[in-house]
């Protein structure tokens, strides 16, 4: 399910954001009510966003920076899916911006293992 929500995997909670099949408004929108609601549950998260298909257009790239730096000192660790190619050297750019360590995978099921490894 596209959007944002709080899942549960092996006992921890995530704050997951899947942005597969959303046009720009959507993502752009969603971005916005996660940090938002971030913010007023005011409560430290591991973070795990699905970027496959996402083109990191300039609105994309500014919109995450500014949320990522609201809510960086909610989040307990980061991992991102669907980064490839040109997205890697983005995030790259996004973790110096931000002050983020978000990491890269392949697949969620590996995203979600690294989250959970204390």
């Amino acid at each position: 399910m596209a959007g944002h929500s709080v899942i549960t995997y092996k006992g921890k909670e995530i704050s997951y954001l899947d942005y597969r099949g959303m046009k720009l408004e959507e993502i752009l929108k969603t971005i916005e009510e996660a940090g938002k609601s971030a913010l007023l549950e005011n409560k430290r998260r591991l973070q795990l966003s699905n970027l496959t298909g996402v083109f990191a257009v300039p609105e994309f790239m500014e919109k995450v920076k500014d949320a990522g730096k609201k809510t960086k000192h909610l989040t307990i660790k980061s991992a991102v899916v669907g980064v490839t190619g040109t997205k890697k050297l983005l995030l790259n750019t996004y973790n110096v911006f931000t002050g983020a360590n978000m990491k890269a995978f392949d697949d969620e099921e590996s995203a979600k293992e690294w989250l959970i490894k204390d």
